[in-house]
């Protein structure tokens, strides 16, 4: 089955759920201007097409613990990188993300570490599956973005 996009009110119900997901969904239909049966209709559509993933707890990593905040790129030599790289994700949970990337390298990680010497450890860990750049992530980074409905050009 072909995943619908979303549409005008589609979008104004992602919105509202990036920003609070944890609002009852009768009030949210009411801000809304629809019904409360639409709205729980709209949502578990989107929930099974797979458009919205999940609903969680954002963390500020900082305030839990982890000083040091990095941005790993890994430049995987073997031809067996989603091995390599689960291997090593397998035994970092401080790696908190992961992204296949174009370019200079094969993988981008997000990592959280509780201080400068345990990142230094974290990364000889890492060095093993590929060759490592590194940027520590300055204290005043951007939190997460809303997604938005796509323009049509960059002028919209």
């Amino acid at each position: 089955m072909e995943t619908k996009l979303p549409d005008a009110t589609d979008w104004r119900i992602l919105d509202e759920l990036q920003h609070n997901a944890r609002v009852h969904f009768g009030e949210l239909a009411d801000k809304l201007g629809i019904g409360e049966a639409e709205f729980e209709s709209r949502v578990k559509r989107m929930e099974t097409d797979g458009i919205i993933t999940g609903y969680r707890a954002d963390i500020d990593p900082r305030k839990a613990g982890y000083g040091i905040s990095a941005m790993i790129s890994v430049s995987v030599e073997d031809k067996a990188q989603d091995q390599i790289i689960n291997d090593a994700l397998a035994g970092n949970p401080e790696v908190t993300a992961c992204w296949s990337v174009t370019g200079a390298s094969d993988f981008l990680l997000e990592a959280h570490a509780p201080s400068l010497e345990f990142l230094e450890e974290l990364l000889n860990e890492l060095a093993k599956y590929g060759r490592l750049t590194t940027s520590i992530v300055l204290p005043r980074y951007a939190k997460r973005r809303t997604i938005l409905p796509p323009r049509e050009s960059m002028t919209d």
